[in-house]
C-alpha cells in the first residue's frame, strides 16, 4: 500500500513539472491567443510566483503545498469544527464490529455522494486543491512528456523545419541524449524501412506539436491539461 501510494505521488508530482514547463513555455510565446490568455489568468498565477528563470526543482521546495488538498479524512476532537464546511460529519459507536461499521459508513458515504454533484459523476472526489488537474482528463504523462519535448527542443529550435528534415532532426534530438535510458525515439515517432511507417511518423510528429500548443494555450488559460 505504501508503495502504491508513493508511486502515485510521484506521478502527480511529474504532472505537476509537466504543468510548469508548459506554463514557461507559454510565458515564452509570442502568440497574442496565449498572451491574452494569460493576461485573463494572471491573478489565478499570483500564488506560483515568478517561474521565468526557476527550474522546477527549486520551485517545488517552496511551492509543493499548493497542490495539496487542504481537506483530509480525520478524527474530529470533541466540539472541534470541521475544516471543510461540505463535510460529511457521521457518528461512528465502537460497540459494533469493524465489518458492519465498514459495511453502514461506506452506505452513508454513497448516498451522500449521489445526492452532491450529480452532473459531475466522472469525478471520484471533489478536490480541495488550490491547483488540480483537469477532473475527467487527467493527462497520458509519457505522451504529453513527449509532446513538450517536440514542441519545445526541436519544433522551437528549427521552427523552419518541415516534413522529413523535422522528423530526422527529432530522431537525432532523441538519440542524442545523454542519459542513455531516454536516448530513444517515441513508438509513435519511429518509423520502419515502410514507407507508409515514415508518413504516419511526420504525421504524429505534426500532431504532437499542434497539441502541445493546445495544452499550452490550455494552461495559459489556467487548466491543465484540458482538452488536446
Amino acid at each position: 500500500m505504501e508503495r502504491k501510494a508513493k508511486t502515485k505521488y510521484i506521478e502527480k508530482r511529474e504532472a505537476f513539472r509537466l504543468w510548469f514547463e508548459y506554463l514557461k513555455l507559454a510565458k515564452q510565446s509570442k502568440r497574442s491567443v496565449i498572451k491574452d490568455a494569460l493576461k485573463g489568468s494572471g491573478a489565478f498565477y499570483v500564488s506560483w510566483g515568478d517561474i521565468s528563470n526557476t527550474k522546477f526543482d527549486d520551485w517545488w521546495k517552496s511551492y509543493a503545498h499548493l497542490f495539496e488538498e487542504k481537506y483530509i479524512v480525520r478524527t474530529l476532537a470533541p466540539g472541534e469544527p470541521p475544516l471543510d464546511p461540505q463535510a460529511l460529519i457521521i457518528e461512528v459507536p465502537l460497540t459494533m464490529s469493524p465489518t458492519d461499521l465498514l459495511d453502514r459508513v461506506k452506505f452513508i458515504i454513497q448516498k451522500a455522494s449521489e445526492s452532491k454533484e450529480r452532473a459531475n459523476r466522472k469525478a471520484k472526489k471533489a478536490p480541495s486543491a488550490s491547483y488540480r488537474l483537469s477532473i475527467g482528463a487527467e493527462p497520458k504523462l509519457d505522451a504529453v512528456r513527449e509532446m513538450l519535448s517536440v514542441y519545445r527542443d526541436v519544433h522551437l529550435k528549427n521552427p523552419k523545419l518541415r516534413g522529413e528534415a523535422l522528423l530526422e532532426t527529432t530522431h537525432r534530438y532523441y538519440l542524442g541524449r545523454k542519459n542513455k535510458s531516454w536516448a530513444k525515439i517515441p513508438m509513435a515517432l519511429d518509423v520502419s524501412p515502410r514507407l507508409e511507417d515514415k508518413v504516419r511518423a511526420m504525421r504524429n510528429l505534426r500532431r504532437y506539436i499542434q497539441k502541445a500548443e493546445n495544452i499550452m494555450l490550455n494552461v495559459a488559460k489556467g487548466e491543465f491539461p484540458g482538452d488536446y
